[in-house]
């Protein structure tokens, strides 16, 4: 059976969310009170964006220069190489922003297939947009949920990799899931079976055996 491994990007590839390293580097104080609404399911992932970016200044080299200091989990090109030894695909799966992806994988020389809200600049100002938002759901930007079963659809065993808030909803119907942080924590309070990992070289261990 061929095997997909979904993988979230801040906190999880990254060691920092980027989204929030940016905010908290450029954003005007009042960002706060969207963050809270957004953490307690209050506000939609778009409409908290949309209001943080208008706290922001910055510039796209200001933005880049910021991203090019994100560390990545020291295992991660390692648990790429395994996948593609094993014929697995991997693909990111973000509800962040294109922008930042692609400054990272830049920085660190890898390059995989993502799915993304998008994030870019005309002059000063900043733009986003949400091409994979949910026509159902307006909880996240980027419906995770959906890619996972546009590979299910193929008849992919689906392996689900994450840490967040935006990670909760499609590890209800991933095939197995590797979980740490808040998504770990949901997962054992809602039953949900998952793995938990540290780092990427837990992961290795597993896809190994």
């Amino acid at each position: 059976m061929k095997k997909v491994l979904l993988v979230d990007f801040d906190g999880t590839i990254t060691k920092i969310d980027t989204v929030d390293l940016m905010v908290r580097k450029f954003a005007k104080d009042g960002w706060q009170y969207y963050e809270d609404l957004w953490e307690k399911g209050e506000m939609a992932t778009e409409e908290c964006a949309v209001e943080i970016i208008k706290l922001m200044e910055m510039s796209e080299k200001e933005l880049l220069d910021l991203l090019y200091e994100v560390e990545i989990d020291e295992y991660f090109l390692d648990f790429l190489k395994v996948c593609k030894e094993k014929g697995y695909e991997v693909v990111i799966v973000s509800d962040g922003y294109d922008f930042n992806i692609k400054a990272v994988m830049d920085k660190h020389n890898f390059n995989v297939e993502f799915y993304s809200n998008k994030l870019w600049f005309e002059k000063r100002e900043i733009k986003v947009d949400f091409p994979y938002k949910s026509k159902e759901c307006d909880k996240c930007g980027m419906c995770k949920l959906e890619v996972l079963k546009e590979y299910k659809k193929k008849g992919y065993y689906t392996i689900y990799i994450g840490d967040g808030y935006s990670d909760l909803c499609v590890a209800k119907y991933a095939d197995e899931v590797f979980a740490k942080g808040v998504l770990e924590k949901y997962c054992k309070e809602n039953g949900i079976p998952c793995i938990s990992f540290k780092n990427f070289d837990d992961i290795m261990g597993k896809l190994k055996r």
